[in-house]
């Protein structure tokens, strides 16, 4: 009986989960209420708040269910006795853009994600928590370039921060224009295409200049 009843419960938190990632999509996360999601989930408002305390809890959790694995994957690049940390980074890269295009979840959580610079109130400490998330995945491809450079796949002048920071934008240009223009952009088609190219400019960047040069 105990088992089931665990059982039961992880159900419905799936379900109010589930319900809450799709409404925060449709409607915008500032939006949409607990109430909203209760009612979509045809659930009690007190059955929301058995499994979450507020709207903040329960998209941290979202987050935690559908983009932390994901991240760990990039775990392997980012260990210095890793013999190629690079093609450990473009396999984590090409998988987290086939899982995008492939999986609702993900393309749901992302498209969230992009629209999280334009709200306010309460949100915004939701906002706050993917910047910082953002900049530590900044981080995390740094890392895994200098792991690259010390095994001489790539050229011991390279900009490290330039270079993390290049990757992560141009990632993100493409999926966020492939979120609005999916006729356009076949993300998942051109995934080895864009790889290719972004990591042949990494062996041929131009020699650091300081940043404050005209």
């Amino acid at each position: 009986m105990v088992r089931r009843t665990k059982e039961e419960a992880q159900q419905t938190r799936c379900h109010i989960m589930n319900t809450a990632l799709d409404l925060f999509c449709r409607q915008g996360l500032a939006k949409t209420s607990l109430t909203d999601i209760a009612r979509v989930a045809d659930l009690t408002r007190g059955a929301i708040y058995w499994h979450f305390k507020n709207k903040e809890e329960l998209f941290i959790a979202l987050w935690e269910e559908l983009c932390a694995p994901l991240s760990h994957q990039l775990d392997a690049s980012l260990d210095p006795q890793e013999p190629d940390p690079l093609g450990r980074l473009r396999t984590f890269l090409h998988s987290a853009l086939i899982k995008i295009t492939r999986d609702p979840g993900h393309r749901q959580m992302f498209a969230i994600m992009f629209s999280l610079e334009t709200i306010e109130g309460e949100a915004l400490f939701l906002r706050e928590h993917t910047r910082q998330q953002s900049q530590g995945f900044t981080q995390d491809l740094e890392r895994s370039l200098a792991n690259a450079v010390r095994r001489g796949q790539l050229p011991a002048s390279l900009d490290l921060a330039r270079a993390a920071t290049l990757l992560h934008c141009t990632l993100d240009g493409y999926i966020l224009n492939w979120l609005h223009f999916p006729e356009r952009i076949d993300l998942a088609g051109e995934a080895d295409y864009l790889l290719d190219c972004l990591f042949i400019q990494l062996r041929h960047m131009p020699p650091t200049r300081p940043r404050d040069a005209g």
